[in-house]
């Protein structure tokens, strides 16, 4: 026999410690209050229901409705899921309801549903509808002074008539007997983070011996295209995200309108998978501000296997491994600009943890990634690609994984002057001790040989010569000798604007003086953080001979001493010959 089978059969057994009478009731009920009974069927029938809940047409006709808002125009109202499948069969509107005499708000339900034979639970939530002062959409003078006379809400006036009462059931269930019923799905499944708390970051794994097919049910929250309660799953062994939360893949989950709801089923191949979910520091099990979704109890993320589609005895639970980073720039604070640098002796995949802060599509701490030998930047942490990291909405938070060729490579992380570690202005992100970016080898059995820290030189292949990490103030110069005709290509980084350089190289013959190479401001572009970076990056021929490379600064804005954003490739501030080879 199945193991889910005899769940079943555990939970209609449960029934026997029910009420013998054929009527389910709750009440009271007052704000703030979710409540849940239920009731079986054995065979098709025809069920009454009467109930008083309290709602307004008002928001049927809002032009926008609140997130924080049930779209059907109730506060308080009933609901009712199948327990099996975990469908909403039946819910409270303000369209199927109306309005009840003598009361401001309430309106009441009466009416008959017709229903298969199975098991179904019984919900009634009542939350504040969080908007008191708007009428059809628009600032009420009356609504101000009546909730001003009144002192603060006064949708709870009749919340001592709410009730929902369901006549002509077989069994009546209590609430202890359903909640013993979600634990056992919950226990029955792959893997279950359920029961959550405000700022709650959980994380589950499990290791698949065969091939199955598995159904995802997870429930969060998010606003038009930004999810805040989310869940991932991730390839233990490529790190690699084989599924997430989308918000364009999220469907109305009940509720407030930010209840968002996601059902997928895939194939999973055998490996090692961990399952995440991230909440915010707001709306959750432990504490809704707003009406929650249909199905409370299974907020987070559930994995389930499809009957007769996988092999339970396939499955084990996965214990966390550490993986030593490359690279660990965290506990980052305020006005920080911190790097690292390492080499890859063959190409790798690499997993970029990063998190940050930003809003409205900007970036105010995060990082990126430059390959030294070209200054390209291979990698940064623009906004579009991060998502919530829960706390405050501004924090942002980013993991993939991405490939690196062979080379050497400098790891950056900048912050602004506010809300970092230990000095945050808002609420704090779930794993506030990352506040950073960490660089991990995506395969946890790399081996170490491919790896090298780099050190304080830079140790570039092909240099002929270089003038780096210049500060403030300097004219520098070095003497470099070609004994043939080279190829060169040009890297410089330096300052300037109005078609002006204000810190720039030049290449002068040293035999006559002669200036035969300057980096001129129409010769450059932007070279990321403030407008006045400018980066040449240009391939000239130069004669045998014997040569001069300069580079000069004025008085402000050089390398660790910016006054203004610093370029992408601080390192290389200054000018860098490489022999470039030519291509065949």
């Amino acid at each position: 026999m199945k193991r889910g089978t005899i769940i079943l059969i555990l939970f209609f057994l449960q029934i026997t410690i029910a009420q013998r009478n054929n009527v389910v009731e709750i009440r009271p009920i007052r704000m703030g209050d979710l409540k849940i009974a239920g009731f079986s069927i054995n065979s098709e029938k025809n069920i009454k229901i009467e109930a008083e809940g309290a709602g307004e047409e008002l928001l049927k006709r809002k032009r926008k409705i609140n997130p924080m808002m049930d779209p059907s125009g109730m506060y308080a109202y009933g609901w009712i899921l199948n327990a099996w499948n975990r469908k909403l069969v039946w819910r409270m509107t303000v369209d199927n309801t109306v309005r009840e005499k003598g009361t401001r708000f309430n309106r009441r339900f009466s009416g008959t549903l017709t229903l298969p034979p199975g098991k179904y639970e019984v919900y009634f939530s009542a939350m504040s509808p969080h908007y008191g002062i708007i009428n059809d959409g628009f600032f009420s003078l009356g609504r101000l002074l009546n909730k001003l006379l009144r002192g603060g809400d006064w949708f709870d006036e009749d919340e001592d008539r709410w009730f929902i009462r369901i006549d002509g059931v077989d069994e009546v269930l209590d609430r202890e007997s359903l909640i013993k019923y979600h634990k056992a799905r919950k226990a029955e499944a792959v893997v279950s983070i359920t029961n959550l708390q405000n700022s709650d970051f959980r994380q589950e794994g499990f290791r698949l011996k065969k091939a199955g097919k598995f159904e995802i049910y997870a429930i969060g929250e998010g606003i038009e295209d930004e999810i805040f309660d989310y869940g991932w799953i991730i390839d233990a062994s490529t790190s690699e995200k084989i599924w997430e939360s989308l918000a364009e893949e999220g469907e109305y989950a009940g509720g407030a309108l930010k209840n968002r709801m996601w059902k997928k089923t895939m194939v999973l191949k055998p490996g090692d998978y961990w399952v995440y979910f991230a909440m915010d520091d707001s709306h959750s099990p432990a504490r809704w501000n707003a009406n929650p979704p249909f199905d409370p109890d299974f907020y987070g993320i559930t994995i389930t296997g499809v009957s007769n589609e996988y092999d339970p005895e396939s499955i084990e639970k996965l214990l966390k491994i550490e993986v030593k980073p490359i690279v660990e720039l965290t506990r980052v604070g305020d006005n920080a600009y911190v790097s690292e640098g390492f080499k890859l002796n063959q190409a790798m995949r690499i997993r970029i943890y990063a998190i940050g802060e930003g809003r409205n599509g900007d970036m105010f701490d995060y990082g990126w990634i430059i390959n030294t030998s070209t200054g390209e930047k291979v990698w940064e942490m623009s906004y579009d690609r991060t998502r919530h990291a829960g706390g405050a909405r501004k924090n942002r938070l980013i993991d993939e994984v991405i490939t690196l060729p062979a080379g050497s490579y400098m790891v950056y992380y900048r912050t602004d002057d506010s809300h970092s570690y230990e000095d945050w202005n808002a609420k704090y992100p779930y794993n506030p001790t990352n506040w950073g970016i960490t660089i991990y080898p995506a395969d946890p059995k790399y081996r170490g040989e491919e790896i090298e820290r780099l050190k304080e030189s830079l140790h570039e292949d092909n240099v002929i010569s270089q003038i780096t990490r210049v500060r403030d103030g300097q004219h520098i110069q070095k003497r470099f000798t070609l004994d043939k005709e080279t190829r060169v290509r040009i890297y410089a980084i330096g300052e300037g604007d109005w078609d002006k350089m204000y810190d720039y190289g030049w290449i002068e013959n040293e035999k006559d003086g002669q200036r035969i190479w300057e980096m001129t401001y129409s010769k450059t572009r932007w070279a990321g953080g403030a407008r006045k970076n400018r980066l040449v990056d240009q391939i000239i021929m130069l004669d045998k001979g014997d040569y001069v490379l300069h580079f000069v600064t004025d008085n402000s804005h050089s390398y660790n001493d910016w006054n203004d954003d610093p370029p992408d490739d601080p390192i290389h501030y200054g000018i860098t010959l490489y022999k470039k080879e030519i291509e065949k």
